[in-house]
C-alpha cells in the first residue's frame, strides 16, 4: 500500500476512534497524518469513502491478531480452548475499546459503516458459536440451551469486561487472565452436561 494511503488511513481510524463521524473532519484527518487536504482527496473521494476504508482495514487487522487464538473444529479441552480463545478476544477488545465505544455511538447513524463495524464481532461471534455448536453435538455441553444463548453469556461478559474495566476498576478486580477463568467457571458449570435435570 502507498504509504501516504496508509498514514491517512491510520490516521482517519484514530481520529474517528476518538471524535466519530462529525468530529472527524478531512482537515484533522489530513492534520493528523502529516499531509494537507488536497492530498487526501487525491486518495479519497469523500470523507464517507475514506472512513470505511479506515474501518474496514483496521476490522481485518483485528480479525488478522485473533487469527493466533483459533478455536479449534473439532472441541476437546474446552476449559483450555476457550481460555486461550476468550483471552485473545479480551485483549483485542480491550485494545479497540474507545473505537468500540464510538462505533456503539454512532450505531445506525451511517449505514454504510455499519457493516465493517460490526465485521470483527461477527466474525468472534460465529466462530464461537461453531465451536459451542460442535461440543453440543459431542455432548461436551447441555443439549437443552441454544447454541445462540450459550454464546451470548460467553461473549457478554468479555465484552462488557473490556468496555467497563476502565471506567470502573473497582468492578473489576482481577487482572484479564484471572478474570477470564473466573467468567468461564461460572459459564462452563453452567453449561456442564452434569447440570440436565439438577433442582439445585
Amino acid at each position: 500500500m502507498d504509504e501516504t494511503r496508509d498514514r491517512i488511513l491510520s490516521a482517519a481510524h484514530r481520529v474517528f476512534a476518538g471524535s466519530g463521524f462529525r468530529g472527524a473532519t478531512t482537515k484533522r484527518i489530513a492534520a493528523e497524518a502529516g499531509v494537507n487536504e488536497v492530498t487526501l482527496f487525491r486518495q479519497f473521494s469523500c470523507k464517507d469513502d475514506l472512513l470505511k476504508e479506515a474501518i474496514e482495514r483496521q476490522s481485518q487487522h483485528g480479525m488478522e491478531a485473533l487469527r493466533a487464538y483459533r478455536l479449534p473444529s473439532s472441541p476437546c479441552a474446552l476449559r483450555e480452548e476457550l481460555k486461550t480463545y476468550l483471552m485473545g478476544t479480551l485483549r483485542g477488545f480491550l485494545q479497540a475499546r474507545q473505537a468500540v465505544r464510538t462505533s456503539m455511538a454512532e450505531w445506525g447513524q451511517h449505514p454504510s459503516l455499519q457493516e465493517p463495524l460490526l465485521r470483527t464481532t461477527h466474525s468472534v461471534y460465529d466462530e464461537l458459536r461453531a465451536y459451542l455448536k460442535a461440543a453440543q453435538v459431542r455432548g461436551l455441553v447441555r443439549s437443552d440451551i441454544g447454541v445462540s444463548v450459550m454464546t451470548q453469556c460467553v461473549l457478554a461478559t468479555v465484552f462488557a469486561d473490556a468496555l467497563l474495566r476502565d471506567m470502573m476498576p473497582d468492578r473489576f478486580p482481577l487482572e484479564p487472565g484471572a478474570s477470564v477463568d473466573a467468567y468461564l467457571e461460572t459459564v462452563l458449570e453452567g453449561l456442564a452436561v452434569t447440570q440436565i435435570g439438577s433442582t439445585g
